[in-house]
């Protein structure tokens, strides 16, 4: 399992810290990067070189944006699994480091059918991002065995020290945030 360091990029800066992409701090570190910037060529260009094998998260997680920022230079990029599930399909086909991310801010059930729906539509990958503390252990006790296993999982929980009690899950990437203090 890979640790991701969990910035968001807004302004030009990652957040928490006001962090500069360029700063020394980061390299070789792999970063979930959550884009709250509004779409800026040259600036998703600048971040993708600095960190090509980070995730990107694109604010409007789309099919568009995830080709966009597939051309700009990343290799992971997120998309979101409530869009059509033709453009989901299409957008797999495309990118194969394509990413399909659910954020718990919606019911566990509506996410769990949602995840049965696509398990023959789209590749393992996938980014649960917690909204509260807690709520990824629920969500992983929401899934039977078949289901859990069908994906490989990254996972952003709201808070870093969160701990899931499940073992027989894929772990591709744990996402913490807040954990290191850098220079600006």
């Amino acid at each position: 399992m890979e640790v991701f360091e969990r910035f968001i990029f807004h302004n030009g800066l990652l957040f928490p810290g006001a962090i500069k992409p360029n700063s020394i701090e980061l390299n070789n570190k792999k970063m979930l990067l959550h884009e709250r910037d509004g779409f800026n060529m040259n600036r998703i260009r600048r971040i993708a070189k600095l960190h090509p094998d980070s995730i990107w998260d694109p604010e409007n997680a789309d099919y568009g944006s995830l080709v966009d920022s597939v051309m700009l230079g990343f290799t992971h990029v997120t998309i979101d699994g409530w869009i059509d599930v033709s453009k989901l399909k299409i957008a797999h086909a495309l990118c194969k480091n394509a990413i399909t991310k659910f954020s718990l801010n919606k019911s566990i059930e509506s996410i769990v059918e949602r995840l049965e729906l696509l398990k023959n539509e789209i590749q393992r990958p996938i980014l649960i991002i917690g909204i509260n503390p807690g709520d990824i252990q629920n969500f992983f006790d929401g899934l039977d065995l078949k289901l859990r296993k069908n994906y490989d999982w990254y996972i952003a929980p709201s808070i870093s020290n969160e701990k899931l009690s499940h073992t027989n899950i894929k772990i591709l990437g744990w996402c913490k945030s807040g954990q290191i203090q850098m220079e600006k």
